[in-house]
């Protein structure tokens, strides 16, 4: 009985908080838990469109673990994770810059974040004419320089298609990044700088001091929203080269599509989908474990 009082009394005490916390549940529930059980069950199984489920086990993993393509469609993924770190360091590089400036900070950061603001269709579009081998500006340019001698058909290689995707998503979200850590620079105080000149810090003592101790936990906290983003990010590998050539630009998510609604496979991706959430945890709770230390040390301090 004391039990049941001090239950009835916490509720009595914080039913605000239990109220505003049940959407939230709900939300959870519906649109989280359920869909990933069901995702789940519906990779056990050979569920093909219009037919009846049928119980594989693991069938659908080990199809995909000794298919070549997958791992193919697997280093695609990781290398869009890896852009993760590239954009991080554009994003540093550019509010390092910005906070230095004692005039047009406005304007120069309106320029930065101007691709984040443009729709994917768009950003696609806009990609897909400045590199086309006939007519593309790019081309004409580095060939009327005599840069190239001719233009690189990138779509037709694995290689080249691969590092041009990755490079339009990286043009396209690192200003997300910059939006994180151009507010963190701007907070920190003035006086921490001066006071490093009085004792003779030049900028780069001052920058890894100073500023990168600072910027840890935006930093963090920036690249592992990003990366769980890139790692499941299927707009520019859809729309510049449709995961080709073959497989070299279809990433885990592109080809979890290729496989549910190309081949109506969806047992098999789901498999797909199931390998893409593991991995991404795996790499995102790293760096929440780093965060954890870094506010741990900031507090302490």
């Amino acid at each position: 009985m004391p039990r049941i009082g001090g239950v009835v009394r916490a509720l009595e005490d914080n039913w605000l908080w239990y109220l505003l916390f049940i959407p939230t549940l709900l939300y959870m529930v519906l649109l989280l838990w359920i869909p990933l059980v069901q995702g789940a069950w519906m990779s056990l199984h050979s569920w093909p469109t219009g037919g009846d489920p049928q119980w594989l086990g693991l069938g659908n993993y080990l199809y995909l673990f000794s298919w070549e393509p997958f791992y193919t469609s697997l280093y695609a993924t990781l290398w869009f994770g890896a852009s993760t770190f590239l954009q991080i360091g554009l994003a540093v590089a550019a509010a390092c810059l910005v906070a230095n400036l004692s005039k047009f900070k406005s304007i120069v950061s309106t320029g930065f974040i101007i691709p984040y603001t443009m729709p994917p269709v768009v950003t696609g579009t806009i990609w897909l004419f400045l590199l086309n081998p006939s007519y593309g500006t790019i081309w004409n340019f580095t060939t009327e320089l005599g840069i190239l001698a001719e233009p690189i058909y990138w779509a037709q290689d694995g290689t080249s298609a691969l590092a041009v995707v990755t490079g339009v998503l990286v043009w396209t979200f690192w200003p997300f990044m910059f939006l994180i850590i151009v507010a963190t620079r701007e907070s920190i105080p003035n006086s921490y700088y001066e006071t490093a000149r009085v004792y003779g810090a030049n900028r780069v003592q001052m920058f890894l001091s100073i500023t990168l101790p600072q910027l840890k936990s935006a930093i963090l906290v920036a690249v592992s929203i990003r990366l769980i983003w890139n790692l499941s990010k299927i707009s520019q590998a859809f729309q510049l080269t449709q995961g080709g050539p073959g497989y070299d630009t279809s990433v885990l998510g592109v080809l979890l599509y290729r496989f549910a609604y190309n081949q109506g496979q969806f047992g098999r991706g789901f498999a797909v989908g199931m390998v893409l959430l593991v991995l991404t945890i795996a790499f995102v709770a790293l760096f929440i474990r780093e965060f954890e230390q870094a506010r741990k040390e900031g507090t302490s301090a």
